[in-house]
């Protein structure tokens, strides 16, 4: 029969209490019309692990660079610009920084698919290692005395360099005003607006901690009608948290002594987050939460700088 408004959250008699395992979901003795209305009703809950019915489709352009320097070193860059859409996300959610973006309707996949929570449109790695040509047997330097070639000769310097931009944000509605049973509801979203702030991202931070819209614009969303899906994307395409800008840099000096210099010494300089940038998390994502668009922390590590020194023999 057809069930509608609030006839789906009237309580009704529980025919499955007196099989059901005392303190289990399905054990008390009332439940609703709505849990009996579903595929399984003697139970809270069925999944189906790995039954193969999601989908996702990846397209990407990927470059390589690599140079070689005649006086020692290397640099290789690689980038990526790519695009990756699906109707799920990873069931652990752990390679979402932000969360993955929780299926509405399981009965319209097809309603699901959007970017993914793993998406990143663009990754740059630039990695390099370079002796500098200091020294005997050098480009500059090379006729100096002995004890000066041993100051200048053996450095060196190395690092990564990494840029990406963020991972894109999903946005759900919180509760469940539609009643609906094993589903995430999401927002309703108002038509011709800019659901993302604009200024530097530690203004946006700024403007959500004193009480602004902060990296999210609220007022591009609304609460759905009840018993209503939301038509917000299960990942926003225009939302995306802040991306990464990092850059690792060491310095080395490596010095050879005695016999033949069969004995070396190496001292080295490294310095993580060399900027000391900050990678903010991702913003609030629950509509109509106090924190809603709002950025609390940060995820990456500051300035870490440290010292070695190795023999070699």
């Amino acid at each position: 029969r057809s069930v509608v408004s609030d006839d789906i959250a009237q309580s009704v008699a529980n025919p499955f209490a007196s099989s059901s395992a005392p303190g289990s979901a399905m054990s008390s003795l009332t439940t609703t019309v709505g849990q009996l209305l579903r595929p399984f009703p003697q139970y809270a809950g069925v999944e189906y692990a790995g039954q193969g019915s999601f989908a996702s489709n990846y397209q990407s352009l990927q470059a390589t660079l690599q140079k070689r320097f005649n006086g020692g070193g290397t640099l290789l860059a690689a980038y990526t610009w790519a695009k990756l859409l699906s109707n799920t996300d990873t069931i652990t959610s752990w390679l979402e920084t932000g969360g993955a973006g929780g299926i509405q309707d399981w009965n319209n996949l097809r309603g699901e698919k959007s970017i993914s929570s793993q998406n990143v449109p663009q990754h740059l790695i630039v990695s390099y290692v370079l002796d500098l040509p200091l020294g005997k047997n050098k480009k500059y330097l090379s006729d100096l005395p002995a004890l000066g070639d041993k100051i200048v000769s053996g450095w060196g310097i190395d690092g990564v360099t990494t840029l990406q931009t963020g991972f894109p944000v999903n946005i759900n509605a919180g509760g469940n005003g539609a009643n609906y049973y094993g589903g995430g509801l999401r927002p309703n979203v108002v038509a011709g607006c800019k659901k993302a702030t604009s200024g530097s991202a530690q203004s946006r931070v700024k403007e959500g901690l004193a009480g602004g819209d902060g990296w999210i614009n609220a007022a591009c969303f609304t609460e759905p009608a009840p018993y209503t899906f939301g038509n917000e994307a299960r990942v926003d395409p225009t939302l995306t948290a802040n991306g990464v800008a990092n850059w690792d840099f060491a310095a080395f000096k490596q010095t050879n002594f005695g016999s033949k210099n069969r004995y070396g010494f190496e001292f080295r300089v490294e310095v993580f987050n060399l900027f000391n940038r900050v990678q903010f998390d991702p913003p609030g994502n629950g509509f109509g939460s106090s924190t809603f668009g709002e950025i609390t922390g940060y995820m990456n590590n500051p300035r870490l700088v440290q010292f070695a020194g190795k023999i070699t023999f």
